[in-house]
């Protein structure tokens, strides 16, 4: 039995539920690609500090304190707590967490101010924090793209680097094509996408599967420097590139190796035949992204209905085992009570083709009160 006070309970959920700054949930679907169960924000009650349930922009926030401050008898607790969450907004995560549980050790716990805060590190960056992202310059003439990042060039194991995100990863812009050198992107291969970047079977998988005949050829995505070309393990035969973006992509399950370690390719250059060497039911291509040996969901760069990049620069907020990866000039929005996925496009101006796309799911997938949705700006489609 609990034997603490109810604060120190709530505290406690509060900090198991993870990091402020972890708190970006992945939107998965229920339908035959996907069979993932789906996190949700911790909330306590229904109430925010204003109707809508879901996290103020820095415009709205912004509106609504000037509003209040023009009336003659403003709702003092609401204007309070309006006030302490801007300057929340400026904070550190450290000073956050310490504000929180400083907010817990009050007689009355104001919920619908730590709520707006859960809701607040929940969204991704403002496009302020974004724009002061560090920026992962193209590195075309690097004989072995960035080894400053990566550290060693390692052409004789594939998974070699380090699986958790570094400090100074928290936010960067991985710009994916370079126009002035007319490096673009290739989708390796043409086919049914037959399973998503997810948990399958209990187990995490860290690509895509793209259904393919043998000897069909593979194509590398982005230009680079192939780093590994062998057999490795349930792989069974596997090409790794490292792209002068920063990222790795993984072929795999070939059937034949078209290059060697140190090859430089082209996007769209061949680098396999298809096959269904290694762990595999049949023949297909098991394609990864990667970036220091970190699974990126392919879906959050590429629009998996077309095969065409989604953006031109993408943002990769580190969580504390992974990346949240989105498009550049990407928003959010919190799935409320009765939301459904043609009111969410309607309302902001997109559509249910472009808002599956981006979040891998279906228009048969059932959403969840506090799932996220990544939306996309017009402006950056």
């Amino acid at each position: 039995m609990w034997k603490g006070g109810p604060n120190s309970f709530f505290r406690l959920l509060f900090l198991v539920a993870g990091s402020l700054f972890q708190c970006l949930v992945r939107a998965h679907s229920t339908d035959s690609l996907r069979t993932d169960t789906v996190s949700a924000l911790v909330m306590y009650g229904d109430n925010t500090l204003l109707e809508g349930g879901e996290a103020l922009s820095d415009e709205r926030l912004d509106a609504v304190l000037d509003s209040l401050c023009t009336m003659d008898d403003p709702p003092a607790d609401l204007l309070r707590d309006l006030l302490l969450f801007r300057r929340i907004r400026a904070m550190e995560g450290s000073e956050i967490i310490s504000l929180i549980d400083s907010l817990f050790e009050l007689d009355t716990v104001p919920y619908a101010l730590v709520n707006e805060i859960n809701l607040y590190a929940a969204q991704m960056p403002t496009h302020g924090d974004v724009s002061g992202g560090r920026h992962l310059a193209w590195e075309q003439a690097s004989l072995h793209p960035f080894d400053g990042e990566y550290g060693p060039w390692v052409t004789t194991n594939p998974v070699c680097y380090a699986r958790t995100p570094a400090p100074e990863d928290s936010l960067l812009l991985v710009q994916l094509v370079d126009g002035p050198s007319n490096c673009g992107f290739t989708m390796p291969i043409e086919g049914v996408l037959t399973s998503r970047f997810g948990w399958r079977d209990g187990r995490p998988h860290n690509g895509i599967d793209i259904d393919l005949e043998v000897w069909d050829p593979v194509r590398s995505a982005f230009p680079g420097v192939v780093r590994f070309s062998g057999f490795y393990g349930n792989y069974g035969r596997l090409v790794v590139v490292r792209h002068y973006n920063g990222l790795e992509t993984f072929y795999a399950h070939l059937h034949r190796l078209k290059v060697s370690a140190g090859d430089v390719v082209d996007a769209g250059d061949v680098i396999g035949l298809g096959g269904s060497s290694g762990r595999s039911t049949g023949s297909h291509l098991h394609f990864e992204v990667r970036y220091k040996g970190t699974p990126i969901d392919p879906s959050r760069l590429i629009d998996l209905s077309n095969g065409e990049l989604l953006c031109e620069v993408l943002v990769l907020k580190g969580t504390r085992y992974s990346y949240a990866a989105y498009p550049k000039g990407t928003r959010f929005h919190t799935v409320r009570k009765g939301d459904h996925l043609y009111a969410i496009a309607e309302s902001y101006g997109t559509t249910v083709k472009d808002l599956c796309a981006l979040n891998g799911i279906s228009r048969r997938s059932i959403l969840r009160v506090g799932q996220q949705l990544l939306i996309a700006d017009a402006a950056s489609r």
